[in-house]
């Protein structure tokens, strides 16, 4: 257990002491700038359905997943292009300690800034409209779509140099293009994961999440389940491959 923690603290210093991870911070401001523009323009009551409108799908359609590939792509990947990966499996550890540290240390450090993203407007609209019931909400579900994020592109960036690239085809073709659009794609959306999981744990959701749900239903326990299923089927799969390369 101690080696578990102490490559998660390592691979997460790593990754947030990068000089572009103040970018993605001031990036992850966005979602905070629409809310305050939301309170000055909009009426008391209708903050709260507008939150879901502005706010939250910017954090969703483009923060998180911004945020989730970058860091996902490189915890592996980039050691092991570096050639210090093979510092960790000549030890005696398993790789799946090793595949599982690194993926909970990326998913850390993404949703430190998510989670961040999404709060900030959320306590921005306790303070204007007294409506605090988005919080805890907001946070779970930024955790379970930056962790089914991390662990789609942590297996890609051990694959492939081109992660990010591939990343951002995939958030702006496919997540905010074709699967958005078809609501039978809806299953295999990872921003939806938290977005079904946030309406499910919010009382009386706006109805404007439908749109953004497409076919799927509101409830945290479906969502959990598939982050779950999506991040053993990476640690696993990563594994297997680390096994039978020679990366040494």
């Amino acid at each position: 257990m101690k080696a578990y923690l102490a490559m998660v603290r390592v691979s997460m210093r790593q990754l947030l002491g990068r000089k572009w991870v103040i970018l993605i911070g001031l990036v992850a401001l966005l979602p905070s700038v629409v809310m305050v523009v939301q309170t000055r323009v909009s009426a008391q009551g209708r903050l709260a359905a507008e939150f879901t409108q502005g706010p939250l799908l910017t954090l969703f359609f483009f923060v998180l997943p911004l945020t989730s590939i970058l860091l996902g792509s490189l915890v592996l990947g980039e050691e092991r292009r570096d050639g210090t990966l093979s510092f960790l499996v000549l030890r005696p550890r398993r790789r799946e300690v090793i595949t599982g540290a690194k993926l909970t240390a990326a998913w850390l450090a993404a949703w430190a800034i998510s989670g961040l993203s999404g709060l900030l407007p959320a306590v921005i609209l306790g303070f204007s409209a007294n409506v605090w019931r988005m919080v805890l909400p907001v946070i779970v579900a930024t955790g379970l779509s930056t962790l089914a994020y991390v662990g789609v592109f942590m297996a890609i960036g051990y694959l492939t140099r081109w992660a990010v690239l591939i990343g951002a085809g995939f958030l702006f073709f496919w997540e905010t293009g074709i699967a958005f659009a078809a609501d039978s794609l809806a299953n295999i959306s990872l921003f939806r994961i938290g977005l079904t999981a946030f309406a499910g744990m919010v009382s009386q959701a706006p109805a404007l999440l439908d749109d953004a749900m497409g076919s799927l239903q509101p409830g945290a326990g479906g969502a959990i389940a598939k982050c779950l299923v999506i991040a053993a089927v990476s640690v696993g799969s990563i594994s297997l491959l680390m096994r039978r390369r020679d990366l040494t």
